[in-house]
């Protein structure tokens, strides 16, 4: 078992908006490399978990660390080691992909030339000069997943990541992402693709606000009786 301080430990986290709870008991211990899937329907809470161990949502019950700092009061140096890629577009849409890119580095390392050896490695090149506006949504998606891996996170937060690939896209996209694993980033994916998330060695369920796992999917499909993940997920949602 490792010793290495965890990468998100956090205990009964909530959040809600007025009298409104939209999640509440979120229990997470994830360790450097571990890839986690976060299933279930809309509103469950899946966006709002992600936000808050972004460091972008305060959460209004529970506590515990999110590389190491205090996930009520994350400070700065620990949001930049975080790579967090929302399902809305977080591009400059009227700068093209390299001017994104080159300014993504400016900010998080130091310098241009992290964004070009990143626009070869991800197969960008084509469309460096577009300014994003001019994209497809799949490229836009690409570019934008790009840019959150860009200064190499500790810990990857990715909201619906694979939304309008192709199928080869979402393939080189879920090869990326383990290869940031394997570096030892931790990862979070939420994904409506249960195909996808069954690939993932844990996953997170999500329902009604309340949320179970981590755990394997192998271990959910035999609680739940189901032969695949998408079965399971649709009966625990009422069908």
């Amino acid at each position: 078992m490792s010793t290495a301080e965890p990468t998100i430990d956090v205990a009964g986290l909530a959040r809600g908006f007025g009298d409104r709870l939209v999640v509440h008991g979120v229990n997470l211990r994830i360790e450097a490399g571990q890839i986690v899937g976060l299933v279930g329907a809309n509103g469950g809470g899946k966006t709002t978990t992600l936000r808050m161990l972004a460091g972008l949502l305060r959460p209004t019950e529970g506590g515990g660390t999110v590389l190491g700092q205090d996930v009520m009061r994350p400070e700065t140096a620990a949001r930049q080691r975080i790579g967090y890629m929302a399902q809305s577009l977080a591009l400059y849409s009227e700068l093209t992909v390299a001017e994104n890119l080159k300014f993504r580095a400016g900010v998080w390392c130091g310098g241009e030339r992290g964004a070009a050896m990143a626009i070869e490695r991800y197969g960008l090149a084509d469309v460096a000069g577009a300014r994003v506006s001019e994209l497809s949504g799949g490229w836009a998606r690409r570019a934008q997943f790009v840019a959150s891996v860009l200064h190499a996170p500790d810990l990857l937060l990715l909201d619906e990541p694979t939304a309008g690939l192709d199928v080869r896209t979402r393939r080189d996209l879920w090869k990326w992402i383990g290869e940031q694993a394997s570096r030892g980033c931790a990862v979070l994916v939420s994904t409506h693709d249960l195909h996808e998330a069954e690939q993932c060695p844990l996953i997170l369920h999500f329902r009604n606000g309340q949320v179970e796992g981590p755990l394997p999917p192998r271990q959910f499909l035999a609680r739940t009786g189901s032969p695949s993940l998408a079965a399971a997920v649709l009966a625990e949602s009422g069908g």
